[in-house]
């Protein structure tokens, strides 16, 4: 192959950008799967052993027959092929694979200017002329609206290591991209730095304690981060003004202390007088402004300035802000939070992680892909990733791009109190989040995702499993575009009550598996509970100001409007999370039965990040300690707080709903765990306009 761009049967491949093209769509392909396409073409019609794309791709290496047939099913998803009905690669028994695709190479400028005159109408040539000016000018004012290649370029992975590479930022020059690093099977995380200039990482911090959520000052002289230990938490900063070599040789200096119950966040250090940190106070997510001095010794001092309460994400562009809320709204103001220069930011949709782009008109989210949104001009997906996208991180200074991708097992466990024993009962393969278990124990439901990205699901499923059967069953699909955010199983667990993220509610019969819209996209819609008997289910919505309540008789699948409010004597035992404030109540209520127990801060981003279950005698709870996660019973009978079991570790924030879920009289626990987290990091540079 002699050709930067070549076509293989209708598909495009472009190996100096590293890309193919397919229905449309550009894809990344990796150098290993390019290689062994290289290989196929160049052998065809012939055969390629097995052997021989061993000794050509792995040269002096020790590899199985499993790792080529991985990199052909790899090549394969790439190029949209399959084994059962292949049309480019086949395999062909006990002896390897064979290119069956017709190769052709694109044709130059000057390949197409070379055609033969032909005697054409002057009408005709006049028509042809208005018709390819008119397509100019069409494509002059529109080319930006979907062209998702004129937006990034794909670089590289420059990460492939077992376990997570996360928590990214740039230098102010664009030069180093610093990150957190952890290990299959470690508990601590290392800090390391990418040298973009050399292509190569080091490795700056590796003390035994965690290191996390790297962040550089304004001129590049500092490297901040959070060390967490088992008795404490703080933020410091590393001097590096001289060679990478040397980094981890230099001093530090104590910033800030932090508490390491809580999750480490982001940090960004924007002038030489100020820094921005998002932390948990009061029971929230708050973006605190700190001034920063250095004494007379040469200590750095910091003092908290300002204060903006809700912000959950947010990114600094020069002295302008931009973040989103407890809503996942997006606002842009000023670094200095005024209030009169604050705007809300329309992007077509909530958006929970938006980042300023190139300038402070763009902003890059992430949604499954990544989405560029400029003003006056159509939202671009600028990339469509292979797994998951949790953060990005933009190196203004050199154009570059670099984001997380990979996949974490989201599992679900049954716990048993009288054996004390965890027991998986969801697949590995699967994300499988929002469990509800029946007041019974008999019945269990979840919903379960894809652990990739894939264009042909665009649904996720709803799965329901028996305890006397050994496998679970489908039970109803539901769109992405408008999935389960809330499961309810009836007294007697023949109902299933699902509330979707458009709020719509739907009650589905286990045996008859057919979801009925009882209430669609109302966004009042609140306090959703099953009456005691489970044929009925009562929810409030809100019409002219008006609060109403209703019930729906799953009998006559009738809805009937109440006099009055029957749920206002309700237990804490029968509401959930479509009640206003439910959570709220739990934290203020477990603060003040455990009587100091555990800080109001703690017991918030632990509930926060684990939904609690509450039950006739209780509450379960989970507590993070580090990245200990403790499971806790508040036996409300006996007014006394038990230690149920560790869970696990929570290394990383994959951005999806963990919970606990349990019978009425507590003794059978749901929950999940997040396991074998895999993330790398993938490079892309932003296209000349």
């Amino acid at each position: 192959m002699q050709f930067e761009r070549f076509l293989l049967n209708d598909v495009l491949i472009d190996t100096k950008k590293m890309r193919v093209k397919t229905a449309g769509q550009w894809t990344p392909i990796e150098h290993k799967q390019l290689a062994l396409l290289r290989l196929l073409i160049h052998k065809a019609p012939e055969p390629v052993t097995r052997d021989e794309i061993i000794e050509q791709l792995w040269p002096n290496l020790i590899v199985s027959d499993n790792s080529v047939s991985q990199l052909i099913v790899q090549l394969r998803k790439v190029l949209g092929d399959t084994s059962k009905k292949p049309l480019f690669i086949k395999t062909v028994p006990k002896i390897g694979y064979q290119c069956i695709a017709t190769f052709s190479h694109t044709p130059t400028l000057i390949e197409k200017s070379k055609t033969p005159n032909k005697h054409i109408p002057l009408h005709w040539m006049m028509s042809g002329v208005a018709f390819g000016f008119c397509l100019a000018l069409v494509l002059l004012f529109d080319w930006k609206g979907d062209g998702d290649a004129q937006k990034i370029d794909y670089i590289s992975r420059i990460t492939s290591a077992p376990g997570a590479e996360v928590q990214l930022s740039f230098s102010p020059n664009g030069r180093y991209l610093a990150y957190s690093q952890i290990v299959s099977g470690s508990s601590q995380f290392d800090l390391a730095v990418y040298d973009l200039q050399t292509q190569t990482s080091h490795t700056v911090k590796s003390s035994g304690y965690s290191e996390q959520f790297p962040a550089w000052s304004a001129d590049g002289n500092w490297l901040v981060y959070y060390r967490l230990g088992p008795f404490g938490c703080e933020v410091r900063a590393l001097s590096v003004n001289n060679a990478i070599e040397l980094w981890r040789l230099n001093k530090e200096v104590h910033l800030l202390e932090c508490d390491g119950a809580h999750e480490p966040e982001k940090i960004i250090w924007y002038s030489k007088d100020s820094l921005l940190v998002n932390r948990a106070m009061s029971g929230e997510k708050a973006l605190v402004k700190y001034d920063t001095f250095i004494d007379e010794h040469g200590q750095f001092e910091l003092r908290e300035s300002q204060i903006l309460h809700g912000v959950q994400h947010y990114d600094v562009f020069g002295d302008k802000l931009l973040y989103s809320d407890t809503n996942d709204e997006v606002f842009k103001s000023g670094v200095n939070f005024e209030r009169e220069a604050t705007e809300r930011v329309d992007l077509g949709s909530k958006i929970s992680k938006p980042y300023f782009g190139l300038t402070e008109s763009e902003v890059v989210s992430l949604n499954g892909d990544l989405q560029l949104h400029a003003e006056e001009q159509k939202t671009a997906s600028i990339y469509k990733p292979y797994g998951k996208i949790t953060e990005l991180a933009i190196g203004r200074g050199s154009g570059h791009l670099a984001h997380t991708e990979g996949t974490a097992e989201v599992n679900l466990y049954l716990f048993n109190r009288n054996k004390a024993e965890f027991q998986a009962i969801s697949s590995n393969s699967r994300v499988d989040t929002l469990a509800s278990i029946s007041s019974d124990g008999m019945q269990l439901a979840y919903v379960s995702t894809a652990p990739r990205v894939d264009p042909q699901i665009d649904h996720v499923e709803v799965w329901i499993k028996h305890r006397l059967k050994a496998s679970p069953s489908l039970l109803t699909k539901m769109p992405k575009s408008d999935q389960p955010r809330f499961l309810l199983f009836s007294s007697d667990g023949e109902y299933l009550a699902i509330l979707s993220e458009a709020n719509t509610l739907y009650i589905t019969n286990v045996f008859a598996k057919t979801p009925v819209a009882v209430v669609k996209e109302n966004s009042s819609l609140r306090d959703i509970h099953w009456a005691d008997d489970g044929k009925s289910i009562f929810y409030q919505t809100t019409e002219s100001g008006e609060r109403q309540y209703w019930r729906y008789d799953v009998g006559s699948a009738g809805n009937y409007l109440l006099a009055d409010n029957s749920k206002s004597q309700l237990p804490l035992s029968k509401k959930n999370i479509s009640f206003d404030g439910f959570l709220l109540s739990l934290k203020q209520y477990l603060f003040e039965v455990l009587e100091g127990q555990v800080s109001l801060d703690q017991l918030s981003s632990s509930i926060d990040l684990y939904r609690p279950a509450v039950h006739k005698n209780g509450i379960y709870y989970v507590i993070k300690q580090g990245h200990q996660l403790s499971l806790y019973n508040f036996n409300s009978f006996i007014q006394k707080n038990e230690f149920v079991a560790d869970i696990g570790l929570h290394l990383y924030n994959m951005n999806v709903d963990l919970g606990l879920s349990t019978t009425e009289d507590g003794n059978q626990i749901i929950l999940n765990r997040v396991e074998n987290l895999e993330m790398d990091i993938v490079l892309h540079k932003f296209a000349q306009p």
